[in-house]
């Protein structure tokens, strides 16, 4: 029984055991049966001591609702951040190759400017300008998706758009596909419509699972984003044609600290938090392997809550 259940059942045990006490003491009173004054004052305490038994465990259980949810929300964060440090190689390389372009089209200004003022030399600085403006606005958008990723915010309510979501991890993954050869093939459905949800959960979920795709196919490999809706459900499916899972893998897959990657490659706790996130959002996540190899991992989100 959920921590969330117990406190259900002592909140009723709060109410309906000193209410049977009252009720027997009461019965005893109307009948006139000897004694009956002794039994009430029994009841009585009975209801006084019971009462102040289920408070204290109701407020017990209520601290411990408050730890667990605390303690969900810590792992969320900290998985979130070991994701972040499974890309940081590529994120690295991509952030660096925009710097090195800025450096070189500085030291061509500090040449132009050096030299005598010309119409050339001038048009040259303006061309330097233009790329040095859009290489610090690509580093822009990167750091800028890293920290929305790995900022530790309150769960927000709010509209999302499932496939800007996706790509926007894709686009961070893909600093990792392109030196494996793994191609990336995309099928959005253009008619999805947006879900209230929390954007940066999902992006957390996403990222987990893309991850996870990219390490099963390893190389030369390809790696399929699909997204369709199914009745109220906005769903996203990645599938990768990796060595696939084994029915008994699949069904400990979810399981907190189970993995199958070799030591040092994992924790464990990618698909448990991901799952968690998910089912706090209402949705589910389906996995499916067929014989032939590959895995998909389909995500479920409501459109409407």
């Amino acid at each position: 029984m959920s921590l969330t259940n117990a406190r259900k059942v002592v909140m009723l045990g709060r109410f309906a055991y000193p209410a049977s006490c009252l009720a027997v003491g009461g019965a005893a009173w109307f009948h006139g049966h000897t004694g009956y004054t002794i039994a009430l004052a029994i009841a009585l305490l009975i209801t006084g001591g019971m009462w102040i038994l289920l408070w204290v465990s109701t407020r017990w259980l209520n601290q411990a609702e408050a730890e667990r949810t605390e303690m969900g929300d810590q792992l969320i964060q900290s998985q979130r951040i070991l994701a972040l440090g499974e890309l940081s190689t590529g994120i690295a390389h991509e952030i660096n190759n925009p710097l090195n372009i800025i450096l070189q089209e500085a030291e061509l200004m500090r040449y132009n400017l050096s030299a005598p003022a010309s119409r050339e030399a001038l048009d040259e600085v303006r061309t330097s300008l233009d790329v040095i403006y859009a290489q610090v606005s690509r580093c822009s958008d990167i750091t800028h998706k890293l920290l929305d990723l790995a900022r530790k915010r309150k769960p927000v309510s709010q509209p999302a758009d499932i496939n800007q979501l996706v790509e926007d991890m894709l686009e961070l993954v893909e600093r990792e596909t392109v030196p494996r050869k793994i191609e990336i093939h995309r099928r959005m459905a253009t008619t999805l419509p947006m879900v209230t949800s929390d954007p940066p959960l999902l992006r957390q979920v996403f990222l987990n699972l893309l991850i996870n795709a990219v390490q099963a196919v390893d190389r030369d490999g390809d790696i399929f984003i699909t997204t369709y809706r199914d009745g109220n459900l906005a769903c996203s499916e990645i599938r990768d044609n990796g060595p696939g899972i084994s029915e008994e893998n699949r069904k400990r897959i979810f399981n907190p600290f189970f993995t199958t990657k070799a030591p040092g490659k994992g924790t464990g706790l990618g698909l448990s938090v991901s799952l968690r996130i998910i089912n706090e959002l209402g949705g589910d996540i389906l996995v499916s392997s067929p014989p032939d190899g590959g895995a998909a991992f389909t995500v479920r989100i409501p459109i409407t809550r």
